[in-house]
C-alpha cells in the first residue's frame, strides 16, 4: 500500500508541474524525481523498524550497488565511442571540404 500511495504522489506532482508548465518531459523527469526522493523520505522515516531487518537489506543493496557500477562503466563507455566516432566524422568532413567534385 505504501508503494501505491508513494506513485500516486509522486504522479500528483507530475500532474502539477504539467498543468504549470505545459512540457510533458520536464513533468515526467519532476515525477521520477519526486518518486524516488518519497521513497528515500519513507525509508528515512520508518529507519527504526528496519534495523531489526537489516540482513534483508544487505543483500538487495550489495546487487543494486553492482548492477548501478555494472550499468555507469557501460554508459561511460558508450559516451566514450559517441565522442570518438563523432570526432572521426568531423575529421573526415574536414579533409573532404577542400577536394574538388569528379
Amino acid at each position: 500500500m505504501k508503494l501505491l500511495t508513494t506513485l500516486l504522489l509522486a504522479t500528483l506532482g507530475a500532474l502539477a508541474v504539467y498543468a504549470a508548465r505545459r512540457r510533458i518531459l520536464f513533468a515526467l523527469k519532476t515525477g521520477a524525481i519526486l518518486y524516488i526522493a518519497l521513497l528515500f523520505g519513507r525509508l528515512a522515516l520508518s529507519f527504526f523498524s528496519i534495523t531489526d531487518r537489516v540482513d534483508e537489506l544487505i543483500w538487495p543493496l550489495f546487487f543494486l550497488v553492482i548492477l548501478w557500477f555494472v550499468l555507469w562503466r557501460v554508459s561511460i563507455g558508450y559516451a566514450e565511442r559517441r565522442d570518438l566516432q563523432r570526432k572521426r566524422e568531423r575529421l573526415r568532413s574536414a579533409s573532404e571540404a577542400g577536394r574538388p567534385g569528379r
